[in-house]
């Protein structure tokens, strides 16, 4: 510390919790904000320019809120097929999760997934945010599997969701 009261060593320290704490302020956010739109300006959303960048950020995430102490020794491989594009088509992203570290691939390229997951580019908003239950979309047909379904389920419990705090037992599984 000097002459003025300022420590360096400990501004430093301050804002590298603050950007560390920042993926979780910003999924927050996100959660709140999908809670409190209505469905219809959801799906206008997902038809718009917005689309792609929404979906970049959200899979971009995905590595960094996966629990690596629940995926260590694990391997899998899980295909997304986001449905509902304006002009008809499908975004595709696969996570490729080894050994307790995830990948994400956008595109096709990738190889054969375990399991394939297709769903509506709305809906998949919903399930990313915490505002939309999997096994529900599942069940009420919002949500297609192909594969192995025994992956599917444990997916969920392999990530951090908004609104579930910082607490491992509070996830959602």
């Amino acid at each position: 510390m000097n002459q003025f009261g300022f420590d360096p060593q400990r501004a430093l320290e301050s804002i590298r919790r603050s950007v560390g704490e920042a993926p979780a302020q910003l999924a927050e956010g996100f959660a709140r904000v999908m809670r409190d739109a209505p469905e219809e300006r959801i799906d206008q959303l997902m038809r718009s320019p917005a689309r792609r960048p929404i979906l970049d950020g959200i899979f971009w995430q995905m590595p960094r809120q996966l629990d690596s102490r629940r995926a260590v020794g694990m391997k899998s491989s899980t295909r997304f097929c986001i449905t509902g594009r304006a002009d008809g088509g499908v975004d595709t992203y696969q996570l490729e999760i080894q050994d307790g570290r995830c990948r994400v691939i956008r595109g096709t390229q990738a190889p054969e997934p375990q399991i394939t997951i297709t769903v509506d580019g709305a809906e998949f908003l919903r399930l990313a945010s915490g505002n939309s239950d999997p096994m529900q979309a599942y069940l009420k047909g919002r949500l297609r599997l192909a594969g192995d379904l025994m992956l599917a389920a444990k997916l969920a419990s392999l990530f951090r969701m908004p609104g579930s705090g910082s607490d491992p037992d509070s996830r959602v599984r």
